[in-house]
């Protein structure tokens, strides 16, 4: 009996489908032989796991509870990545997790910081100060860079990295140049946000009136 169209056309498809198939994961064989690419795999796993332990970190930091002092004041902890798109996924994570060391600042904060990190609150503080903070905007004030005071930089970071059982070749990714670009954007953008300010601040000067009776 012979095929319809349709039927051949299944078959045809079926065929080439199949040499398709075959022709991918000979492919994807030929790259288990390739170094650089089974090298790339490793590295990639390693990251998304550090990530998924930085990010789990950092939100457990994140649930502490917050403090409120005598005037209301209320001081949460706030652990988000830091310039990702210089240090990279992981040491983004491992920065912010330092900054957010500048919120531990009771005994008792410290304890728990230290327990869920692994880092010690005055280790977190050398590395602080070693690497330093933007500038930045808020609330129509500016607040200044603060520097780095450069203290043995990539051995301190290389302590904390050992601290939170990552490998210590991330540590070189935090150096002077890097530090110097994130300063430099962060510079620039709260620079751009004062300048705003400024100008809507004028803006509403200059539109004040004033009633008379």
């Amino acid at each position: 009996m012979e095929l319809t169209f349709e039927q051949k056309r299944k078959a045809v498809l079926a065929i080439a489908q199949a040499d398709r198939d075959n022709n991918r994961d000979a492919k994807r064989l030929a790259l288990l032989d390739n170094a650089e690419y089974v090298n790339y795999q490793v590295q990639l796993i390693e990251q998304i796991e550090l990530v998924t332990k930085l990010t789990a970190i950092a939100d457990t930091l994140n649930q502490i509870k917050p403090i409120i002092t005598n005037d209301g004041s209320k001081y949460a902890v706030h652990c988000y990545p830091v310039a990702e798109y210089v240090f990279g996924p992981v040491m983004s994570r491992v920065l912010g997790i330092i900054t957010a060391s500048s919120a531990m600042f009771t005994d008792e904060r410290q304890v728990e910081f230290q327990a869920i990190t692994g880092i010690s609150h005055l280790e977190a503080s050398k590395a602080r100060d070693a690497i330093g903070s933007p500038a930045y905007y808020s609330k129509g004030q500016l607040a200044p860079a603060i520097p780095g005071n450069g203290s043995n930089l990539s051995i301190v970071m290389a302590a904390i990295c050992d601290s939170l059982d990552i490998d210590m070749d991330y540590a070189t990714i935090v150096n002077q140049s890097t530090i110097n670009r994130w300063l430099s954007v962060a510079e620039a953008k709260a620079n751009k946000q004062f300048a705003e300010f400024q100008q809507m601040d004028a803006i509403d000067s200059t539109n004040k009136f004033v009633l008379e009776d």
